[in-house]
This record gives structure tokens, sequence and C-alpha cells, in this order.
């Protein structure tokens, strides 16, 4: 009797060896016969079956990297709200684990490449709108709380930590030696200090950010 091939399962083990040659290779350096060779096909006409060509692969891949970051970021701040959300949501984002880093050099690689497609941009552009969305809500929960005073401008403060950990995906890609995933961590908690102690009122106990 012939094995039951769970399709979408190859499916996701052809993505995520897209991704790791991509993070070695460079996205214009991986080409469909290498992930063919690396997922253990003889021609790169088998991934056919899945994507009809490199773009629909990419974009594939993309698209699992945002949604694997948005799974945990649910998972993360589940239970949580204000301040302590807003930490998790914000280390979830920045490439400071074994994993995230790998996610960060193809993130980084497809963002080039989405200068020019309108379908990467669209991914990454809903991406940064679905985070920018949760950012504002979690900021709305830390002023009602009491954990800040109020925000004279909160679009500023969400654009702000955004620029902090998107940042920290290009800085870390240059110097990762110096941007390490401990750095990082000491970064965002700097920025989220910076929030609680800039606005908070002056007759306030000190900020702290449960883990």
């Amino acid at each position: 009797m012939p094995r039951l091939v769970d399709h979408q399962e190859r499916r996701r083990s052809i993505i995520e060896t897209t991704w790791r040659l991509i993070a070695e290779q460079g996205i214009e350096n991986a080409s469909m016969r290498d992930i063919a060779r690396e997922c253990g096909y003889a021609a790169p006409g088998v991934l056919a079956h899945y994507f009809p060509n490199k773009d629909a692969l990419l974009l594939a891949s993309y698209e699992l990297i945002c949604e694997r970051t948005n799974e945990r970021i649910a998972a993360g701040t589940d239970g949580r709200r204000g301040l302590s959300a807003l930490r998790r949501l914000c280390l979830e984002i920045i490439p400071a684990e074994p994993l995230t880093v790998v996610e960060a050099r193809v993130a980084v690689s497809f963002w080039q490449r989405a200068q020019t497609e309108d379908a990467l941009r669209a991914v990454g552009r809903d991406a940064l709108l679905h985070w920018r969305g949760l950012v504002m809500g979690f900021l709305a929960e830390t002023e009602h709380d009491g954990e800040c005073a109020p925000l004279v401008d909160p679009d500023a403060v969400a654009d702000e930590l955004l620029s902090v950990m998107i940042g920290l995906h290009v800085t870390s890609m240059l110097d990762p030696h110096g941007i390490t995933g401990s750095r990082q961590r000491q970064l965002v908690e700097r920025a989220l200090a910076r929030l609680a102690q800039e606005t908070r009122p002056s007759n306030s106990a000190s900020s702290s950010f449960p883990a």
C-alpha cells in the first residue's frame, strides 16, 4: 500500500528549506534547483506540484514567516495587557533567538525585493499594520491602567517602538556580535522604561515590567 503524503507538511518543509538557503546564500542565489536538491528531489520540477515558480515560493515563505510571528505574539500576549503585553509583543518581533535570527535574515532579503514586487510589499505592509494595531491597543491599556500618564501622541509612540523593532532586524544582521539577543532585549526594556518614566506623573511609583 503506497504511503500517504501529507502535502501540507511537505509544502511547509519546502518553505523551511527555502528559508535556510536564503539565510545562507541570499534570496537571489537560492535557486529552485538548489531548493529541490536540499529537499531531496532529483529535479526542480517536483516543486511545481506545490509552487508554480520561484516568486510563488518566495511569497509563501514570507507569508509563513509573518504568520508564525503573529502566532507567537498571540501566544505570548494571551492573558496580558498594557505594558506587560507590549513587552511580550516586542520580544516576539525582534530577532533575539536562533529561530527568529534565521527568520530575520530571510525577512531582510524579502524587504529588499519588496521594493519592486507589490505582492511581497503587501504582505509586509499588512504585518506591519497588524503589529501597529496591537501596539496602539496595548498603549491604550497602559494609559487606562495608570502605567503611564495620558499620552500626548500615541501614534508617535507606536511608530517609535515599531522603528526600534524593525531597526534591530537590520542592525543585528550588520553587527551580530554587537547587537546580540541580550543587547536587543536591553534596548526594548530601555524603550519601554522611557515610555513609563517620561509619561508617568512624578508622584507615581517607579514602573516594573512583569515577565
